[in-house]
């Protein structure tokens, strides 16, 4: 072997590419680029959310008033799009005495496991000072007891 066989690269093999071809015959009418100035406008925009505030009466709400610490505080804030004062309610829902109706009140039932409890330390029994009582307790045996407050279920 000569030298300038030894430095030579070696012969190229297997340089030709079947597809190459069929990129020739395609026609430049086919082609499509685009960008997007050339696209046409989105259909819909998303609408402009607007600030609505609901009061429940037309007097001056905090930092309404001219002149107070809370408006100078509040002089920053956004100004609403629409302000909208609720109506009263007819006197014919209300009730007929005029007084309010109290919320019905939950009832407390506590379901005891099975099997024996066991001692507990002297931090539970201080939590569990601050445990509301139960309005009804079911022991496992099937028995109930009336908890701290009166009423039943």
């Amino acid at each position: 072997m000569t030298d300038d066989e030894a430095l030579s690269p070696p012969r190229r093999s297997g340089t030709s590419d079947p597809g190459a071809h069929d990129l020739a015959n395609a026609s430049d009418s086919e082609d499509h680029f685009s960008d997007a100035q050339s696209a046409p406008l989105s259909p819909g925009t998303s609408p402009i959310p607007k600030t609505r505030v609901e009061k429940v009466d037309d007097e001056p709400s905090y930092g309404e008033v001219p002149g107070t610490e809370a408006y100078r505080l509040r002089e920053g804030d956004a100004e609403p799009d629409e302000i909208a004062i609720q109506e009263k309610k007819s006197d014919a829902s209300s009730s007929e005495d005029g007084a309010p109706k109290s919320p019905v009140i939950p009832k407390t039932v506590v379901e005891e496991a099975p099997g024996s409890s066991g001692p507990h330390s002297e931090e539970f029994l201080e939590k569990r000072k601050a445990d509301a009582p139960a309005d009804l307790v079911v022991k496992p045996e099937g028995k109930t007891e009336g908890g701290g407050s009166s009423g039943t279920m």
